[in-house]
């Protein structure tokens, strides 16, 4: 009976345990402004090490705000960039430090990819103005939940159910007894072998101490003694890649393990180069369609898998332990750089190319039938020669 009861206090929702979540809820729901210091930690699935970023966020909530339900700003200073961005409903501004320019985004057109699509937006996902998705993963049925009492925190860890492509995803969110604020959460996933991990650690968290006139004055240095100029969306034809009966660039680099010898591609049957690299999930989906494809044709066609990410000797290690856990019926060609007449601008990326070097078709991302689609092509292509 004793070791019952502990394990529910440990682990299962003690009506304190449920007060102080509730009580978390109806604070965020409260306030209309948050402010902190983060510090945002990822490690991608392949990397061996983390990358950090670390950021001060003032958020307020706008609730007329189609997009992002809020108006922000934030900073980020690394090796990689300087920057701050400000979210002003309807419109972004992404102000680089180094370049002492400011550019524009139209949010009402969907152009928010320097949030969306960049890991220095992870910064916001703190639960503020959002604290109803943590009540929603603590009532979903599909979740598994449980509740360790810490100390200073009541640790919530949630399980998620495994999915097509992802397993063992579990997240832990950390809520501080005395502030009754979120300061601490963090996230894994695993694929196959790998696992992914995300940390967020709050700091200085204060909340309704901000205004939209404080917003305005961070960043109103900028927009005195700095260039704005709107950002301009990329050409249609930015994404084009060489049409059909195009001759294909040469390709030269040097063949995975020899880091020694360069060799040049020359065309004398059927080809097919696979633009590719390790940490790209749609990637790792088309090689075994590929490898069917090898195992279908043999030595009527080539296969080649063309990386320019994981080119250097260092990094043989992370291309060796990629082949134990994904095999390549196929060789791969590490090359210093693609030339820019494929356009290659997402990966996969596939060319078919004949025994001419011409271009027969081509590809640029995952589906599900593409051993299929391109079956067809190469038959009817062996067909004809």
């Amino acid at each position: 009976m004793l070791f019952l009861l502990f394990c529910f206090q440990v682990f299962g929702q003690t009506a304190e345990n449920k007060k102080l979540v509730d009580d978390v809820i109806k604070k965020y729901n409260a306030h209309k402004s948050m402010s902190y210091n983060i510090a945002y930690m990822i490690k991608y699935f392949d990397d061996k090490e983390p990358f950090y970023i670390n950021s001060t966020v003032q958020i307020l909530k706008a609730e007329k705000d189609s997009i992002f339900k809020a108006k922000f700003v934030y900073n980020r200073a690394d090796s990689f960039v300087n920057f701050v961005k400000y979210y002003n409903p309807g419109k972004l501004f992404v102000i680089d430090l180094k370049k002492k320019m400011i550019t524009r985004f139209d949010a009402t057109q969907k152009q928010i990819s320097p949030i969306t699509g960049s890991a220095d937006g992870r910064v916001l996902d703190v639960y503020f103005g959002k604290i109803e998705r943590l009540q929603k993963k603590i009532n979903n049925p599909q979740n598994s939940v449980s509740y360790l009492d810490l100390a200073d925190h009541l640790q919530i860890n949630i399980k998620y159910p495994d999915d097509e492509e992802y397993h063992g995803r579990e997240e832990a969110v950390f809520i501080n007894k005395t502030t009754k604020a979120i300061d601490k959460i963090t996230y894994e996933a695993k694929y196959n072998d790998q696992i992914q991990q995300n940390h967020w650690i709050l700091s200085n968290i204060s909340f309704d101490k901000i205004q939209n006139s404080d917003l305005e004055k961070r960043v109103a240095p900028y927009f005195k003694n700095y260039k704005t100029e709107d950002f301009k969306p990329a050409p249609k034809d930015h994404y084009k890649l060489l049409e059909n009966e195009m001759v294909a660039p040469l390709l030269a680099g040097k063949f995975y393990p020899d880091y020694k010898k360069e060799v040049e591609i020359g065309f004398d049957k059927i080809t097919i180069f696979d633009f590719w690299y390790t940490s790209c999930l749609p990637c790792i989906k088309a090689i075994p369609h590929l490898n069917k494809l090898k195992e279908k044709y043999g030595d009527k066609i080539d296969i080649i898998g063309i990386n320019a990410t994981e080119k250097t000797e260092k990094q043989k290690d992370k291309i060796d332990a990629f082949l134990k856990r994904t095999p390549m019926n196929y060789p791969i060609l590490l090359v210093d750089k693609i030339p820019v007449q494929y356009n290659i601008q997402s990966y996969p990326t596939l060319y078919i190319l004949d025994k001419n070097g011409k271009v027969k078709f081509s590809k640029a991302g995952f589906t599900d039938n593409m051993y299929e689609e391109l079956d067809t092509i190469l038959e009817a292509l062996i067909k004809d020669q």
